[in-house]
C-alpha cells in the first residue's frame, strides 16, 4: 500500500472513530448524528469507543488530542446543517471532495432523493470505504455517484463532467478536511470552478490559521495535532487568518455567507440542556460557508 493511500484510510478512519465516539453521547443537542460511523472503524478504535460511562471516553480522547472529541461534534454538525439548510433552500445537486468516510449520501438520503449527489476521493480510499459499505445495514442510494480521482493526475471537474455533472445548476460542495494539505494555487483552482457554477452553488470548507500554517501551534490542541502531522509527513500547506478569508474568496467571486471560529463554534454546537459547553474545540481551524457572486 503506497504512503498516500495508507494515510489517507488512516486518517479518514480516525475521522470515524471520533464520529463514533461523540455519537455516543445521549444529549441531542452536543450528540455527532452520523450513527453510521461506527462502521468503519477496526478493532482497536471499537476497544477506545467503548470506553464508559461517556464523560470517561471524552476525557480519553481529551488526553490523547486535546480539542479532538469537540472538534468532531462541532465539524459534523456544522457541515450538516449546511446541507440541510442547502436542500431547503432549492439545491440541484451535492457535490463531496475528498469523501472519505462521509456518510451523508446515505444519513440523508430522503431529503436527497432528488439530487444527484457525487463522491470524489483518492481512488484506494474510496475503494476501501466501497467494501466498507457493503456491510452496512442499509441500502447504498443509486443517485451517489462515485468518482475515484488523483487530484494531482487530472482537474476534478473533468470527471465530474464526464459522470453526468451539471454545471448550469446550483450545487452544494461539501469540501472537509481537506484544503489545509493542499498548495494555495490547488485551493484556488477548486474555489474558481465552484464560482463558475449555477446560480446560488455554494460550498462549505474547512480551513486552517496562517499561523498555524506558519508554526504557531500555540493554540489549544496544536501542539499534539503539529506533532501527528510530522509523525505522518503531511504537512498543513495552506491556511488564512480571519481577516483574511473574505478578500481571499472575493478574489475568486465567491462572498462569505458565515465564517466561524473556535469560539463561536464552541457556543452553537457544544451547550448541552443545562446550558454548559462541554469542552474545548481545536483552537487553529474555522469552518467557512461561501456562496457564488453570479446570483
Amino acid at each position: 500500500m503506497n504512503k498516500q493511500k495508507s494515510n489517507a484510510i488512516r486518517s479518514a478512519e480516525t475521522v470515524a472513530a471520533l464520529r463514533a465516539a461523540t455519537a455516543k453521547e445521549k444529549d441531542v443537542l452536543i450528540q455527532c448524528e452520523d450513527y453510521l460511523a461506527k462502521f468503519f472503524i477496526g478493532y482497536k478504535y471499537k476497544l477506545i469507543t467503548s470506553i464508559r460511562p461517556q464523560w470517561l471516553l471524552q476525557k480519553v480522547i481529551e488526553s490523547i488530542s486535546p480539542g479532538s472529541y469537540c472538534f468532531a461534534i462541532i465539524r459534523t454538525k456544522f457541515f450538516d446543517n449546511v446541507l440541510l439548510r442547502e436542500i431547503a433552500g432549492g439545491i440541484e445537486q451535492v457535490v463531496i471532495l475528498g469523501a472519505g468516510y462521509d456518510t451523508r449520501g446515505i444519513r440523508y438520503k430522503m431529503h436527497l432523493k432528488k439530487l444527484k449527489v457525487f463522491e470524489i476521493d483518492f481512488p484506494g480510499t474510496q475503494l476501501y470505504k466501497r467494501q466498507k459499505l457493503v456491510r452496512l445495514p442499509e441500502e447504498i442510494p443509486a443517485n451517489i455517484h462515485f468518482i475515484p480521482l488523483d487530484f494531482n493526475e487530472r482537474p476534478f471537474y473533468e470527471a465530474l463532467l464526464q459522470e453526468g455533472f451539471s454545471k448550469t445548476k446550483r450545487t452544494l460542495f461539501l469540501w472537509e478536511g481537506v484544503s489545509y494539505y493542499l498548495p494555495e494555487k490547488v485551493v484556488v483552482e477548486v474555489l474558481n470552478f465552484i464560482s463558475q457554477c449555477g446560480a446560488g452553488s455554494s460550498i462549505a470548507f474547512d480551513y486552517a490559521t496562517r499561523d498555524f500554517v506558519n508554526g504557531d501551534h500555540s493554540t489549544y490542541g496544536g501542539k499534539e495535532i503539529a506533532r501527528w502531522l510530522q509523525k505522518i509527513k503531511e504537512p498543513f500547506l495552506f491556511g488564512l487568518n480571519e481577516d483574511e478569508i473574505s478578500p481571499f474568496l472575493a478574489k475568486v467571486n465567491l462572498s462569505v455567507v458565515t465564517d466561524y471560529g473556535p469560539d463561536e463554534l464552541e457556543n452553537m454546537y457544544l451547550r448541552n440542556r443545562d446550558g454548559k459547553i462541554i469542552g474545548q474545540t481545536l483552537g487553529h481551524v474555522r469552518m467557512v460557508h461561501a456562496r457564488t457572486s453570479n446570483n
